[in-house]
């Protein structure tokens, strides 16, 4: 991973290539890794990774989205509390210390319709942003890609 981001990426976002950084499932990199004896080893790593996507948004102006898990908080119920009260982000505060926004997205019950294309219905949440209200809107997956959704766009909703 290292080299990808001291190397490669710098070179194709010098490029121009890319546009927008994702990183999926940043806990799954650092979970191999490391036993659970090595946490200071794994949060000076967390923390070095976090630096050099810090570095490369400012230096390339370009956005960068790390996916992460979530987990439930040990001893509480699905469904038992809402969503977004018994959930913690699977790397702890090492790493929420670190994101400037941090959003959740949920997949609901309900599907959505939209001519001959069905969908999962989402719900985005800003969880926490020093520049953004605490809000949600509803989103789908369309073939197009993820998509807001208005009361009028929505011909079926279904649970």
């Amino acid at each position: 991973m290292c080299v990808c981001l001291s190397r490669r990426v710098p070179l194709l976002l010098a490029r121009g290539a890319v546009r927008l950084l994702v990183v999926d499932s940043v806990a799954a990199l650092f979970r191999c890794e490391f036993q659970a004896s090595d946490w200071l080893e794994r949060t000076k790593q967390l923390l070095s990774f976090s630096s050099t996507l810090h570095h490369l948004s400012q230096e390339f102006n370009t956005p960068v989205l790390c996916i992460n898990q979530k987990c439930l908080f040990a001893g509480q119920l699905r469904g038992f509390c809402p969503l977004s009260s018994n959930v913690s982000p699977a790397l702890g505060l090492a790493w929420a210390n670190q994101v400037m926004v941090r959003l959740m997205m949920r997949r609901l019950q309900e599907t959505v319709a939209r001519g001959n294309q069905r969908s999962a219905l989402r719900r985005l949440e800003v969880v926490f942003a020093p520049h953004l209200a605490r809000d949600g809107r509803d989103a789908a997956v369309w073939r197009e890609g993820v998509r807001g959704l208005t009361g009028s766009e929505c011909t079926d909703v279904q649970h």
